[in-house]
């Protein structure tokens, strides 16, 4: 008769969402064209063959903070799955308005920058199967004048690059298409943008600079090779401020290679920091046009920035136990 072993005590875990729960599934169709919609099939067969009720909610442009807090405040769930980009993800975490709900993210967008860094394959179908056995995880959240953002705030270029993203996402092109492109259109805006003067102050530093661009992070980039940049901690409980200053063409080239390289945060044309909370001046502007998580939105200067320890519930695929 053969052994059987059973598993350690500390290795059993009850199931995030057990047969029986009630869970709200959001997709945003046009975060990933088709991908999204397929994925919100397959998790509902999923889901429901686990015996666990599924809501949805395909959001439309221009009610999306309407839809989202009334299928909040209709129904008790014990998660929610968002099929789309780092935008929706806000826009649901914006909703919960500091709710405990975990937040299952399948990546169907541009950059899916959250749930990269959160180890979330970034196939659709890979990333159901990992959920399915999900932890939950408690990661911060940053704001700037009181408006959310997982990933990061951008200030200068940035709106521009999202109108352009906007355009190219319009005429269907693939993410993995469009996050290349995305990168070195960027590169390429930065250096015909007009700097900022920027007005920097920190608990640690204070500093004027004239700078083309200014991004603010929750948690702090990693220094590895690549163009899209990651967070090894999404709950280290600090800001990273990162600013390109005013160089020349050929300097912002060099940049470019390093940030390819990922040796970029050590270029004379990088200030690099870190700090709990920061305060920014934009000359003698009285309102900024920012992007947060990609998305713009115009707040009144100077910007205030903070960062909310543990604030946003998600759900993470186990970690691999070894044999």
């Amino acid at each position: 008769m053969p052994l059987v072993v059973s598993p350690p005590q500390s290795m059993i875990i009850d199931p995030v969402v057990p047969a029986g729960a009630r869970v709200l599934v959001v997709a945003n169709r046009a975060s990933g064209n088709a991908a999204a919609l397929a994925a919100v099939i397959t998790l509902r067969q999923r889901l429901s063959a686990r015996g666990v009720q599924v809501d949805e909610l395909a959001l439309v442009a221009g009610q999306v903070e309407a839809m989202l807090r009334g299928a909040f405040a209709g129904a008790s769930y014990r998660a929610v799955y968002v099929a789309g980009g780092d935008g929706t993800v806000l826009a649901v975490v914006e909703a919960l308005a500091g709710r405990a709900l975990p937040i299952g993210i399948i990546p169907c967008g541009t950059m899916n920058w959250t749930a990269r860094d959160l180890g979330i394959p970034l196939d659709p179908g890979a990333a159901i199967a990992a959920l399915l056995e999900a932890e939950v995880r408690h990661i911060d959240l940053g704001r700037v004048n009181g408006q959310p953002f997982l990933c990061a705030c951008m200030v200068g270029f940035g709106s521009l690059l999202a109108r352009w993203r906007e355009r190219e996402r319009a005429r269907g092109n693939s993410p993995w298409v469009l996050w290349p492109r995305l990168v070195w259109r960027g590169l390429s805006l930065i250096q015909r943008y007009r700097h900022l003067r920027l007005r920097l102050l920190t608990a640690e530093r204070r500093e004027r600079l004239r700078a083309r661009a200014l991004v603010v992070t929750a948690n702090l980039i990693d220094t590895q090779p690549g163009p899209v940049p990651s967070r090894t901690r999404l709950d280290g409980g600090k800001l990273g401020l990162y600013a390109v200053r005013d160089a020349s063409g050929l300097e912002l080239m060099r940049l470019g290679m390093r940030l390819m390289l990922g040796s970029w945060q050590h270029d004379d044309a990088v200030l690099a920091t870190a700090a709990t909370h920061a305060e920014i001046g934009v000359g003698r502007r009285r309102a900024v046009s920012v992007m947060c998580d990609g998305e713009r939105v115009r707040l009144r200067a100077p910007l205030r920035f903070t960062l909310e320890r543990a604030a946003v519930a998600v759900l993470v695929p186990p970690p691999t136990v070894a044999d």
